[in-house]
């Protein structure tokens, strides 16, 4: 059986559920600035964009260097 392929929508749940978790273990029933930005570092671990600042796949500079 093969495994769970990440795409940039599971990458943006994952984030939103680290955000969501956060938020209510502090006992919060809204986002404060600090549970976004643990939205923000969620998606930027799962789903890093290049160097040039975009997505891997959509980079015209990446393929060719």
């Amino acid at each position: 059986m093969p495994g769970i392929k990440l795409t940039r929508q599971l990458a943006y749940a994952a984030s939103q559920d680290a955000a969501n978790w956060a938020m209510r273990s502090a006992g919060r029933k809204a986002w404060s600035e600090e549970d976004y930005n643990v939205a923000v570092s969620e998606f930027n671990r799962l789903w890093p964009l290049c160097k040039h600042g975009v997505d891997r796949e959509d980079c015209a500079f990446c393929p060719a260097e």
